[in-house]
């Protein structure tokens, strides 16, 4: 069969029988639709921040950030802006794997651009960026969503193995990272070994609407495992964890500042990546609420210091990486529309 537009058959992909190609949705027209999520991100962030103010000192929490020297500030920014461009190379090295075509720049906008859904339960709002390159440049839909499956499942595995690290500086999260470490194994035991996955979309097309739903599976997966190549996988892997330990980083730096607040580079993966997936498990926009809660409370434990400690540092780390995230990403979709098409 002819492979899908956008894609090599060197890619691994002409061999595998999959369902049609699916249509994408224009993401011009859902442009007005984005607006919801960062609007509910947003009553969602004021609320939680409101919380941690009425459960610390809201004067001191803003005298503690105040206190924070801008160059660690600064270098925590950068720490965390080195996290995006880590990803987006992983985003590009999967592009080129599948050899989808399109301009480096647009590449770069339209995953940029996908920040701006982080506030969707899940990160699902990224599936954006297929529909963006499709309606601009007629690449393969399904090619481009396996690569942002795939984007989550490295983060998955980048995040879970820092987990593991951090557990080093607490022990009694050793069976936090166990369960998150088999929820792992299924995932990749699904993707790795056809007849599991073939069983999985079985089940899918027995739901209502399992026929379509049990397609657009059956395909990602088939893209999926061109990209769970060694040479493919590892790589993105190993950008994932260095990626998401920049974050950490970005965390330690801050606490830094922070006189009444002493966190080890062991400690501070704990206290970042384990909110972090605390607030991806309860499926809130962008983990608002359930993220910064947990954080400011490991904080406060892990550096022996106050709530309102806790608190400080947690407002300014999201603000870091959440938030900057946002915006580059909402700055990256204006660019995208507002640049003229190229062809390849």
């Amino acid at each position: 069969m002819q492979p899908a537009p956008g894609a090599s058959k060197g890619a691994g992909i002409r061999e595998i029988s999959v369902p049609p190609e699916p249509t994408a949705p224009s993401a011009r027209n859902s442009l007005p639709a984005l607006a919801r999520p960062l609007a509910i991100g947003a009553v969602i962030a004021v609320g939680a921040y409101a919380v941690l103010a009425m459960f610390s000192d809201g004067d001191a929490v803003v005298s503690a950030m105040g206190s924070i020297p801008g160059s660690l500030v600064g270098l925590a920014l950068l720490a965390s802006t080195g996290n995006f461009v880590l990803r987006g190379l992983r985003w590009d090295f999967y592009l080129r794997a599948l050899d989808v075509k399109a301009p480096l720049v647009d590449r770069w906008l339209v995953f940029l651009a996908g920040f701006s859904m982080s506030l969707t339960p899940g990160k699902v709002g990224e599936l954006l960026k297929p529909g963006l390159l499709a309606d601009r440049y007629g690449v393969s839909v399904s090619a481009v969503s396996s690569v942002v499956v795939a984007e989550r499942i490295t983060d998955l595995l980048g995040v879970a193995f820092l987990l593991g690290v951090g557990a080093l500086a607490d022990p009694s999260v050793a069976l936090v990272a166990g369960v998150v470490w088999l929820g792992v194994g299924a995932a990749l035991s699904v993707l790795l070994f056809p007849p599991l996955g073939g069983l999985v979309v079985k089940v899918i097309r027995r739901l209502p609407l399992g026929d379509k739903v049990g397609g657009l599976v059956e395909r990602l997966l088939s893209t999926l495992r061109a990209l769970s190549r060694p040479s493919v996988m590892l790589p993105a892997v190993v950008l994932s964890v260095v990626a998401w330990f920049l974050q950490c980083v970005s965390l330690w730096l801050v606490a830094m500042g922070v006189s009444g607040c002493e966190l080890t580079m062991l400690e501070s993966v704990l206290a970042y990546v384990g909110p972090l997936l605390a607030g991806a498990a309860a499926l809130v926009p962008g983990g608002v609420g359930v993220a910064e809660a947990t954080m400011a409370g490991l904080v406060a434990r892990l550096g022996e210091g106050s709530l309102t400690d806790g608190a400080a540092i947690t407002a300014i780390v999201r603000g870091l990486t959440l938030w900057w995230a946002v915006a580059v990403g909402v700055g990256a979709l204006a660019l995208f529309f507002l640049r003229r098409p190229r062809s390849t």
